[in-house]
């Protein structure tokens, strides 16, 4: 090998006795050994790489000779040589990029370019993803799509038809300057996204260092990208999972559960304080545990969705029911309520502390031993204030309009419906349906999941209820006994 070049093996081949030289098994595939520039190799070096396929019961000795002198042959499916030339870093760095990115009205089509003063030979890749900030897509949600793309001269060109969510841009490029263009439509009813444009131009085959550049650009809508939520679930097994949220209302969740972790059932009550979204922010989660002491576990914001937990304090076994109401005092921080076994409500204000999450208790009134499930369900009447569901013992649910005044931080309650003693459990993930109303999910008794869609009404704040399908394993689902 030329000095600064090293050679690692797969783990099916290996040195043959001709120094240079690797014998590898073709177990299915052709493994190959792997050549890598050190940071002290010279730019212009350059290295032959030559192979040849000895098939069951040939001769090794002959395809050793073979592989050393196979640029004389034909490549046939068994030979195939090749020149490794290194090209250093700051080289490759004249390779050098521009993107013009204007905005894309939806309902209208744009034309966006990148300019490319190529050095080398290579691939220019173009791509696209949310701006940082945003959430991810979903699938079939973005209606953007790659019309039609030109390279000129220098540039032989491919992509992706569809969505922007799933295609992609690959030119194959000859140095010179060259200028890829690309049109891109949107649907009428597409919202207004904010969107990274990424090119790479690939000159290296794999490694760091590739010119890379990006833009981003708007799209004009009146239509807002709505966050999405995730609804949390335990099961029998202890287990927390997460079901994420589409914003479909036919398939209001994903088709799988993802694992938050285990040991939940450690706690004896449990309630997220505000609805999660499906990037891990929102108003965590608390739980108490036997002894009495309430745990917060507070959201990420990134790939794990709750923090480890921190101790709130003790004594919260004065409590038979706690329910995170989200913002019920209008300050920005999402608070909780505790009933004691007296029937009391008493309103925790929370405090965005992650230390000492919660103020001192004030008291929202008595007579609420008469429910046997409170929930919150963050803003139900689209007036800005966050509401509280209650269901008394024959089944009847309640609505209490949230005020914002945190001495009174509920209006008289209003009648919703009775029958809803089939469910054994009800959560308000938040809006499941990108129309930008809070939602509901009842379990019933047999463990299936039903969606209640918000309609912005205080007087019929829900729609019929409708199966929800798809979500995940079933067998699982129907173990829950907890939602938030």
């Amino acid at each position: 090998m030329p000095a600064g070049l090293r050679v690692s093996v797969d783990e099916d081949c290996r040195p043959a006795n001709t120094t240079g030289v690797y014998l590898c098994d073709a177990n299915g595939y052709i493994p190959t050994p792997t050549v890598a520039a050190t940071d002290s190799a010279a730019h212009g070096t350059k290295a032959y790489f030559g192979l040849a396929y000895a098939p069951s019961g040939t001769s090794i000795d002959n395809a050793v000779k073979e592989a050393q002198t196979a640029a004389t042959f034909s490549e046939d499916g068994r030979h195939a040589a090749r020149t490794i030339t290194v090209k250093s870093a700051e080289h490759v760095a004249q390779n050098t990029m521009q993107m013009n990115t204007p905005a894309l009205k939806a309902g209208g089509s744009v034309t966006q370019s990148v300019t490319l003063h190529a050095v080398d030979e290579g691939q220019l890749s173009i791509s696209f993803r949310p701006a940082e900030g945003l959430r991810d897509w979903e699938e079939e949600e973005v209606s953007i799509e790659i019309d039609s793309v030109s390279g000129g001269d220098n540039a032989v060109c491919d992509h992706t038809y569809g969505s922007i969510a799933y295609g992609a841009i690959t030119c194959d490029v000859t140095p010179g300057d060259v200028t890829i263009s690309y049109t891109l439509s949107a649907a009428a009813q597409t919202a207004a996204w904010k969107i990274d444009a990424e090119a790479v131009y690939e000159v290296y085959t794999f490694g760091t260092h590739n010119p890379y550049t990006s833009s981003t650009f708007a799209v004009d809508s009146p239509y807002p990208v709505r966050p999405h939520h995730m609804m949390l679930a335990r099961g029998k097994d202890g287990m927390l999972r997460a079901h994420l949220g589409t914003g479909q209302a036919t398939r209001p969740f994903r088709d799988f559960e993802e694992i938050i972790g285990g040991g939940w059932n450690t706690y004896n009550a449990l309630t997220k304080l505000a609805p999660v979204t499906v990037q891990a922010t929102g108003g965590g989660v608390v739980g108490r545990d036997a002894a009495g002491v309430l745990w917060h576990y507070r959201t990420t914001g990134g790939w794990n969705v709750l923090a480890p937990r921190t101790k709130v304090g003790g004594g919260w076994q004065i409590f038979d029911k706690l329910t995170g109401v989200s913002d019920v005092t209008a300050d920005g921080k999402a608070d909780l309520l505790a009933r004691d076994k007296a029937g009391v409500l008493w309103l925790y204000r929370g405090t965005g502390n992650a230390t000492a999450p919660f103020a001192a208790r004030t008291k929202v009134g008595g007579g609420w031993q008469i429910f046997n499930e409170l929930t919150g369900v963050s803003d139900v009447t689209a007036d800005g204030k966050a509401d509280l569901l209650a269901r008394d013992k024959a089944g009847v649910l309640w609505l209490y309009r949230g005020t914002g005044n945190a001495t009174a931080p509920f209006a008289a309650r209003t009648k919703v419906g009775g029958g809803w003693q089939i469910y054994r459990a009800m959560t308000a993930p938040g809006d499941l349906t990108d129309d930008g109303r809070a939602d509901l999910v009842a379990q019933d008794t047999s463990g299936r999941l039903w969606l209640y869609r918000g309609t912005g009404k205080a007087d019929v704040p829900y729609a019929a209820r409708v199966r929800i399908v798809g979500a995940g394993d079933q067998s699982v689902i129907s173990t829950y006994n907890a939602l938030l």
